[in-house]
């Protein structure tokens, strides 16, 4: 499997466990941690773009300047 569709699974994979437990966690009544885990979520997936997009600078860097 390629890194790609490792990076999008990844995401998937967190987006659906993050939909599973806000939703139950919204009927058991406790809204507050529901939120906090929608947070905590964005906040993992913005960490695993922010570190592929580094990646890909990182190799464009590497075409562009190492000759």
């Amino acid at each position: 499997m390629s890194l790609e569709l490792h990076v999008i699974f990844q995401i998937a994979v967190i987006g659906i466990a993050t939909a599973v437990l806000a939703s139950l966690l919204k009927q058991s009544g406790r809204d507050e941690i529901a939120t906090l885990v929608t947070i905590t979520a964005l906040v993992l997936v913005a960490a695993v773009v922010v570190t592929n997009i580094n990646h890909l600078f990182t190799e464009i860097r590497a075409v562009f300047f190492n000759q």
